[in-house]
């Protein structure tokens, strides 16, 4: 293999088909065990010790790369993370919906569920 495909385009390749695994799948370990089986299979059917090294790291290399993406996104994806204005439940005894404020008004709340939509990090809201 040329030393420009091992060490530059493969890498790079490498990166960029981590970010979009790590926002498909959203598991750093699937992300790094998907690209370690394809070249696995290529280290296999080409036989060379120098194949078995890179893929190694470039499964270590996925793996960061899924973790750095995922703290990404998790941090900064999120529109207002802890605002809890944003926290939201249902009261079934009375059909309404609460703004919770703080985490002693949403334990007093009967029969309520938490209804913040899935993106937001509520900490109140969560049991």
């Amino acid at each position: 293999m040329n030393n420009l495909l091992l060490f530059f385009a493969l890498p790079i390749a490498v990166i960029i088909i981590s970010i979009a695994l790590q926002k498909v799948l959203k598991n750093s370990l699937l992300v790094a065990g998907v690209i370690f089986s394809v070249f696995l299979v290529t280290t296999i059917a080409n036989g060379d010790l120098t194949y078995l090294v890179a893929t190694i790291v470039y499964t270590i290399l996925a793996f960061i790369v899924a973790i750095i993406v995922h703290y990404i996104f998790t941090n900064f994806e999120s529109d207002s993370g802890n605002n809890e204005s944003n926290c939201y439940a249902r009261d079934f005894t009375n059909d309404s919906i609460t703004t919770v404020k703080n985490i002693e008004n949403f334990n007093n709340l009967n029969n309520t569920i938490d209804i913040t939509p899935r993106y937001k990090n509520c900490r109140y809201c969560k049991r």
